[in-house]
């Protein structure tokens, strides 16, 4: 069930020593969050190759890898402001989200996470949960 809508917004310097944390947990395992849409897109007018990473846990990511279930959605951006980015539609986040950027140089780099918020049973949120501790 549909419970809202939110935007997660700001930027990130680059090189990143870890991944920045957004706190997304508010007390209640039935009401999680699931990203539907995230963008990138450089800060000035230099565009640098950057890579960005949602993630479950806090560990600092060094490559967008598919096969890390950990790993839930990605975006990419490069000189030519050729642009892209996939979440993967089977996830709910019940604690909290991790971004980690990935750049070919020190910079910065904006990006805008769509969420929302979805309404799960006590049940279903603890498998969910279980599901991405074991995939971090």
């Amino acid at each position: 069930m549909k419970c809202g809508t939110y935007t997660l917004r700001g930027q990130l310097t680059l090189p990143m020593t870890e991944p920045q944390r957004k706190a997304l947990f508010n007390g209640s395992f039935t009401k999680n969050f699931k990203v539907k849409d995230v963008q990138i897109f450089p800060s000035g007018v230099v565009n640098n190759d950057t890579l960005l990473i949602l993630h479950f846990d806090d560990e600092l990511k060094v490559a967008m890898d598919a096969s890390d279930n950990g790993q839930f959605g990605w975006a990419a951006t490069d000189a030519l402001a050729q642009d892209w980015s996939y979440v993967d539609p089977d996830h709910i986040i019940v604690q909290d989200l991790f971004i980690t950027a990935l750049a070919a140089a020190p910079g910065n780099v904006n990006y805008v996470i769509k969420l929302e918020q979805v309404k799960t049973s006590m049940p279903e949120a603890i498998l969910d949960e279980v599901k991405n501790q074991l995939q971090s």
